[in-house]
């Protein structure tokens, strides 16, 4: 590990054939080091490479400490390619051997799979043994070098960080405690869910939440919410750790007087799938959500997926719409990136074609949401499609892909769902403001107008 150490000293650890007895259990138990102290004086991170055969917890880590060895220490579990799994301080310490670190939480652990316990030695002084061959018996072991690189790892610095230099098969002396007591054997099952099957009256602005009988592992969870009949609902899936809940909310308020399908699969922290996913159902209500105008079908903290199309045609953007209540259409509005230059205009037609108004933007910000301002509000009538559009004369306009395949509703307003046989957001390339006729699939290009209810 570094060119001022001239003894290397071999050290192997042989691996039992059978599993440890009980656990909690350790990769060293009781072993202890041949050189306690390397030396080195510098602050760094110093970790080992583990695996479980079976699955289980690691409740935490430990280090050999030489009596120079001096400092607060850091323990740290991490998966194999570098995610912090949990971390905490040493309390109590004796003056040197071995030091334990008990997780605030038990860290579920997947069977064969690779982790990383680490802990940082703030003064240096580390245990450092070379030549190793791997330690440990079932069911936790320390990987031998060349089964995964080599065992263990560090890295220099301050403060935790992820090892992942490696010198002369070092040993180091980190370990990890693991138990496999308790752990479920059987796949998680949902407990609960938000709203409850067969549920009616659910308000618009719903979110869905399903409550699961272990903890889960967030990658696996696949979530989704659809209108039956009807495409699904867009929408993030966000899971909490703390109640062993994930939420889907949907990135739009539901129709109302509608019947919606959830699902949700997914397998828990220790890798048990779920063999099937579970469903169920729930009609929305058909009382509207309050709302205030002047308001927008997209609230101005929404932001597109792609600012910059990159596409320096000039080109007229649009979005179909619609309103609940009879009202008047005040302005429009659009996403403007940094290289959408150049002087926009913004229109409303008729859902055939007719102008119905338009107007210069002025005054626009270098990027984020622009307002144009109509010199007279245009009455729209409820439940009819109207049409509103920007010119870019540079192109580099905003979008989302298939944003539009369920409506967008922002109660009294509807942007409308794309279809096979009328689309969703709507464009006209040309170097002059004109109604933008042609459809994407439910691409959003982040046009918007300025509604007042009647």
């Amino acid at each position: 590990m570094l060119a001022f150490i001239a003894l290397i000293t071999a050290f192997t650890v042989a691996a039992a054939p059978a599993r440890a007895a009980t656990c909690p259990c350790t990769v060293f138990s009781a072993s202890e080091p041949t050189a306690a102290d390397a030396g080195d004086g510098n602050s760094v991170e110093l970790g080992v490479k583990i695996r479980a055969s079976v699955v289980g917890d690691i409740t935490g880590v430990r280090f050999y400490k030489s009596p120079a060895n001096t400092g607060t220490h850091t323990g740290s579990l991490w998966t194999a390619t570098g995610t912090l799994l949990a971390t905490g301080t040493f309390a109590d310490e004796t003056a040197s051997g071995w030091q334990t670190l008990t997780f605030a939480a038990p860290v579920p652990i997947k069977a064969n799979t690779t982790y990383v316990a680490s802990y940082h030695a703030p003064a240096g002084h580390y245990a450092a043994d070379y030549g190793f061959a791997g330690a440990g018996s079932a069911p936790i072991t320390a990987l031998p070098t060349g089964a995964d690189g080599d065992n263990g790892v560090y890295v220099y610095g301050s403060a935790t960080a992820f090892p992942t230099n490696s010198y002369n098969s070092a040993n180091y002396w980190v370990d990890a405690v693991f138990d496999d007591t308790g752990v479920p054997t059987a796949p998680p099952t949902v407990t609960s869910t938000s709203p409850a099957s067969a549920a009616t009256g659910v308000p618009s602005t719903t979110v869905v939440t399903a409550a699961f009988s272990a903890p889960m592992d967030p990658a696996t969870l696949s979530f989704t919410l659809a209108e039956n009949p009807g495409p699904p609902v867009p929408g993030t899936v966000s899971y909490d750790a703390a109640h062993q809940t994930a939420t889907f909310t949907p990135s739009t308020q539901l129709a109302l007087g509608a019947t919606f399908s959830a699902s949700v699969q997914g397998s828990d922290a220790w890798g048990h799938a779920m063999p099937s996913a579970t469903q169920w159902g729930f009609t929305t209500g058909t009382t509207p959500p309050p709302f205030t105008c002047p308001c927008s079908v997209f609230d101005s903290g929404a932001t597109p997926a792609v600012a910059d199309a990159a596409d320096t045609a000039s080109v007229e953007l649009g979005l179909r719409f619609s309103a609940s209540v009879d009202g008047t259409i005040t302005g429009i509005r659009f996403y403007k990136g940094t290289d959408n230059t150049g002087t926009h205009t913004g229109s409303l037609w008729s859902a055939t074609g007719t102008l119905l108004a338009s107007g210069t933007f002025a005054g626009e910000s270098a990027s984020g949401w622009q307002t144009l301002v109509f010199a007279a509000p245009v009455a729209v009538t409820a439940n009819t499609v109207y049409v509103a559009s920007y010119h870019a004369p540079s192109g580099h306009y905003s979008y989302s892909l298939n944003y539009l395949g369920y409506p967008h509703i922002a109660y009294p307003l509807t942007a409308e769902a794309s279809t096979p046989g009328q689309g969703n957001g709507t464009f006209s390339y040309g170097t002059t403001s004109a109604f933008p006729a042609n459809a994407s699939n439910g691409s959003n290009y982040w046009v918007d107008v300025t509604f007042t209810a009647a």
